[in-house]
């Protein structure tokens, strides 16, 4: 994140120019699913750039209306997720409007696991409803902690491999789901 409205993703280089740009059908997917990410809340040296991160949550949720764009697909939704939650955890003040908003993505992932896909995404998505329900509290994050934990109790030995490895062999999706 070289300025408060730029990127760079997959040695591309783009800019965050409007609200059009989270979805923009001539920037490739990858790209768009890396900003929808918001790894950089938690890179290195993150703390320099706390600014720009909290002005970026708000033009998230300004500009991405609930349910509409790649931000709100499963995959892209679950790391999101994580990275807000992670982010909240390291001291950073979370207002109201972003509580509610990662509280309403949270309901939305809940609804749209991705079974068909399994994998890392499935992985991500249980991460992401483990780290809501310990993160939130209640019933509902009760549940969704309940849920994320049945699917990871599965899904860990088929998808670890005895060296700790992703058995897609990947080293991406291992860093993902650790």
């Amino acid at each position: 994140m070289p300025a408060s409205d730029r990127f760079v993703f997959l040695n591309e280089e783009g800019e965050l120019s409007g609200p059009g740009s989270w979805n923009d059908s001539s920037t490739g997917k990858l790209w768009l699913y890396n900003l929808h990410y918001f790894d950089d809340l938690n890179a290195v040296n993150a703390l320099e750039r706390a600014d720009w991160h909290r002005g970026l949550l708000k033009r998230w949720i300004a500009e991405n209306p609930p349910t509409a764009g790649s931000g709100w697909e499963p995959y892209p939704l679950s790391l999101r997720v994580v990275n807000w939650i992670k982010w909240a955890l390291r001291g950073n003040a979370m207002e109201l409007a972003w509580l509610d908003s990662l509280a309403m993505q949270v309901r939305y992932l809940r609804k749209r696991l991705e079974y068909h896909l399994l994998g890392n995404h499935l992985f991500a998505n249980a991460k992401a409803l483990v780290f809501a329900g310990l993160y939130f509290s209640g019933g509902e994050a009760e549940e969704w902690l309940g849920k994320g934990l049945s699917i990871l109790e599965r899904e860990v030995p088929e998808q670890v491999l005895g060296d700790g490895g992703h058995f897609e062999l990947s080293p991406m999706y291992h860093s993902y789901c650790s």
